[in-house]
């Protein structure tokens, strides 16, 4: 048996590892969080990861942890970049407490992503490359990355690090999410009887974008843990493909049963303001979850997705070239998850 400490356990990513890992049955998965959510197979410890003194006595019992994926944040305000300080003590406090007691650990994991490379800044180099130079701060994950490699030098330990990008999943109640964003923007425009606008740019509609599907990191992880050749390694993680929205949305209209619109550039943020309650409405005539409408999109992080007119394009031949030869087809992934969400209520 394996002892996996998934800090950040109450995320997407942290509740989609903590799945898979359950289900191999060889390991044993213990979940960190503020208010850890009860997963089942998933024991868990409520902890503060920016207070060190809590970390040390709630942490004190993982004596037989012999991997740490490290998925937690501590988030931004809108508009502003997460700090710095913050994120870097969440990290040093969770493996300060971890390897003081556990003799055992083999590897560490720390969750990243593509604003490694300034994909948030504006055009970068692309396909991007895991040894492209950084793009320009404050980003944490740069000092998280120097943190780890460092702290490892003299140990038997090895890290590795992810990078995804526009993580898919179908987790209720979750907004930060492109799948419920676009089917809840779909499902308002179907109510008012409009076609399916795209709501972005012009350039964004047609440049070159990628995502990464919860369940497909969550292997990879799995994977970077545990296999030798990953050692001390960073890796980009993508579906595998990459797309662009004027090949997605007709599809995503024949989905909700709409027609496909033009391109309408409107910030969401604002246009959604006061479709609450049509969504109420939308929620009592399906019997739907009764989930409040701003945990069922995020409508500024449609924004921040659907604007920017560049290539957001990583390389993951890295990985390939290592033994991840796992993909899964964009689109596809979508259809999926729109079907979860229907299945759970949360979509009509």
């Amino acid at each position: 048996m394996k002892t996996a400490v998934i800090a950040g356990v109450g995320g997407v990513v942290g509740r989609g590892l903590a799945d898979r890992l359950t289900a191999r049955g060889d390991w044993t998965v213990i979940g960190l969080g503020r208010r850890p959510p009860d997963l089942p197979g998933v024991q868990t410890i409520a902890v503060d990861l920016l207070d060190a003194a809590s970390c040390r006595d709630k942490l004190s019992g993982l004596r037989d942890a012999t991997h740490v994926f490290y998925a937690g944040r501590f988030d931004h305000a809108a508009g502003r970049p997460e700090p710095v300080e913050a994120n870097l003590a969440m990290l040093t406090n969770t493996l300060d407490a971890i390897e003081t007691v556990a003799r055992g650990l083999q590897h560490v994991h720390l969750v990243h992503g593509t604003k490694y490379y300034g994909s948030h800044l504006g055009a970068f180099p692309t396909p991007a490359r895991e040894e492209a130079p950084r793009g320009l701060g404050p980003v944490f994950y740069y000092a998280q990355h120097d943190h780890i490699a460092e702290r490892q030098r003299g140990r038997d330990w090895t890290w590795s690090v992810s990078r995804p990008h526009a993580l898919l999943h179908a987790v209720a109640g979750v907004p930060r999410n492109l799948v419920s964003v676009i089917a809840v923007y779909a499902v308002i425009m179907r109510e008012l009887g409009l076609p399916l606008a795209f709501p972005g740019t012009p350039g964004n509609y047609r440049a070159i974008y990628q995502c990464t599907s919860v369940d497909h990191l969550a292997e990879s992880l799995i994977w970077m843990a545990t296999e030798p050749r990953c050692a001390n390694q960073a890796y980009n993680i993508t579906n595998g493909d990459y797309i662009r929205w004027e090949m997605l949305w007709p599809a995503f209209a024949r989905y909700f049963g709409m027609q496909a619109g033009p391109v309408r550039n409107v910030r969401l943020a604002d246009a959604m303001q006061d479709k609450a309650g049509l969504w109420q409405q939308i929620v009592q005539r399906y019997d739907l979850r009764p989930l409040p409408f701003d945990q069922v999109a995020l409508w500024p992080y449609a924004d921040f997705v659907m604007t920017p007119d560049w290539d957001i394009m990583s390389d993951i031949t890295k990985c390939r070239q290592a033994g991840f030869q796992r993909t899964v087809r964009t689109e596809d992934e979508f259809i999926r998850l729109f079907d979860v969400l229907r299945a759970e209520r949360v979509l009509p």
